[in-house]
């Protein structure tokens, strides 16, 4: 019996098929090779490799004559324009002198109130529609408002106001407490304020304050004005729009919600609210102190010249010898007729604007 070959079948050695086609497929990638090789010489000038890939400008496909311009879409360049910021100050109607007369939400809702104002000898009415405890004497539609808990019972007073506005006869005040606010204290929004010691800081009457650093806070004021303007107000009182004044100040603590430099943030909020209110026609005014007008006050973050930048008028306790030295702070700080712009607290004058509302500071 013939021996097996134990290493295995030996190979078939027919015909190979494979040989042919393979020399088939060399032939084509030379001929493919050769002809990307002309192509790339003969069009290598009206090839153009761009950003989105490359791009063949055969001039025999191009339309138009020769050195047409090709139409494009223009190119625009944003510049940033001054004239198209915020406007700094207040562009209110007349400077007219108002005797402001202060009511109560109780003599709005009687339909007393423009009764009061004349009976007074004024011609303005002016009302607090968000007290130092953050009280509204309206139903504010605002998130914050509403978390707070801090709306009134109805829309009676908010209606007074606007069949006043349309009426037309008085010239109407909105008073409100901006960063003296116990609600926003005590939910913990945007403060409150501390002591140096890790407690929380009160004034000398007793109330909490919140940072004009919170941007939170400066944008739920900004919203209560706005709805306030809407509502028909000629102009809004903003009492308490900086940093605490009054009190054992120097023991507060210096940290995020109440930073060395204090200007700062009290301009973002007089810039943000005076750019929401700019077109709407309702001046921006603030009821401060003689040292904040004078330039004295280190506390509260207002300054001469935040007032004359965005201030219509300034509310102030004036001493006897009048508006003189006030109006001249005013207008070295770039104010324009400041001796009109200043409405004394406290009782009327023989010239320019009054007001029965008492000093807070007082």
């Amino acid at each position: 019996m013939a021996r097996r070959n134990t290493w295995g079948y030996r190979a078939h050695r027919g015909r190979r098929r494979g040989s042919l086609v393979l020399k088939i497929i060399i032939v084509l990638l030379l001929v493919l090779l050769v002809a990307g090789i002309l192509l790339i010489v003969f069009l290598g000038r009206y090839v153009e490799y761009t950003d989105s890939g490359v791009r063949v400008n055969l001039p025999w496909l191009q339309e138009g004559e020769a050195g047409e311009p090709v139409a494009t879409d223009p190119v625009v360049i944003i510049t940033d324009d001054p004239s198209q910021s915020p406007a700094r100050g207040q562009t209110a109607p007349s400077l007219e002198p108002i005797g402001a007369v202060e009511v109560s939400v109780q003599q709005l809702t009687e339909g007393t109130a423009a009764q009061a104002v004349a009976e007074a000898g004024g011609n303005a009415l002016v009302v607090e529609m968000k007290d130092l405890t953050g009280r509204l004497a309206w139903v504010s539609q605002t998130e914050q408002a509403v978390a707070l808990g801090v709306n009134a019972q109805d829309g009676g007073v908010a209606q007074a106001v606007s069949a006043l506005a349309r009426e037309g006869e008085l010239y109407l005040v909105a008073r409100i407490s901006c960063f003296r606010d116990q609600a926003l204290a005590s939910a913990g929004v945007g403060g409150p304020l501390m002591t140096r010691g890790g407690n929380v800081w009160y004034d000398a009457s007793g109330y909490r304050w919140v940072s004009p650093v919170s941007q939170q806070v400066r944008d739920y004021l900004t919203g209560l004005c706005a709805e306030l303007t809407e509502m028909g107000f000629d102009e809004i009182l903003l009492e308490s729009a900086g940093f605490p004044d009054r009190g054992e100040t120097y023991v507060l603590a210096t940290s995020e919600n109440r930073p060395e430099e204090l200007t700062a943030p009290v301009t973002q909020f007089l810039s943000q609210l005076s750019g929401a209110l700019e077109d709407t026609g309702t001046a921006v005014s603030v009821v401060t102190s003689q040292q904040t007008v004078l330039g004295t006050d280190t506390h509260t973050g207002l300054t001469p010249e935040l007032l004359a930048g965005y201030v219509y008028r300034v509310w102030v306790s004036l001493p006897e010898q009048g508006v003189g030295d006030y109006a001249a702070a005013l207008e070295q700080a770039g104010m324009e007729q400041a001796g009109q712009r200043i409405v004394s607290l406290g009782g009327a004058r023989e010239e320019g604007s009054w007001t029965t509302l008492a000093d807070p500071a007082g």
